[in-house]
Parts: structure tokens; sequence; C-alpha cells
């Protein structure tokens, strides 16, 4: 089932990356999903989500221009032309 994971850990690298692949597999239980991760060492954030192929959420994440904002978003709520209508507005969001 698709959804988000994620860690926010002072643990080495090696085993957070680990221990978060290991949270994702159990969401994978379709073929068709996608999975991604989002990893920031320096802030021990890991992040991790599995979505439906060609939806939304498999475009994640997105980034801000300037890198300072990431976004992490599960389900379907806004559609697809979200990422260009702000692209349209001046953003340079950075998927996947």
């Amino acid at each position: 089932m698709p959804g988000i994971v994620g860690l926010i850990t002072k643990m080495p690298r090696e085993i957070a990356v680990r221990q978060l692949l290991r949270m994702i597999a159990p969401l994978r239980h379709e073929s068709f999903y996608r999975t991604g991760t989002f990893i920031d060492e320096s802030l021990g954030v890991y992040v991790g989500w599995v979505a439906r192929k060609n939806s939304f959420a498999e475009e994640m994440p997105l980034v801000n221009e300037n890198g300072k904002v990431v976004l992490v978003f599960s389900g379907e709520q806004f559609p697809k032309e979200t990422t260009s209508g702000l692209n349209r507005r001046g953003h340079a969001l950075e998927a996947g």
C-alpha cells in the first residue's frame, strides 16, 4: 500500500539506509508500485515512499529552487499539473 516512512536519527548512514529499506519493503506489495528515497545525512533525515505508477506521488521528492524546501507527499490530492503550474509561476522545482 502506498505511503511514507522515515527516520530522524544519528545512527550511521549505512545502518539508517538499511533500516529505511526494511520499512519500505512491506509497503511495496504490488509490482506496479514505485519506491523512492530522500536522504539528508547532515540532518539525519531518511525518508522513503511507495507510490502508484504514474501518480503525482511517484515524482517525489519535490525540491524548491534554492534546495531549502523538500516535499514528500503520498496520495493524489493534487493533480499532476501542480508541478507545471508552479513552474509557470516562476518556481524551479526539481522532481524526483
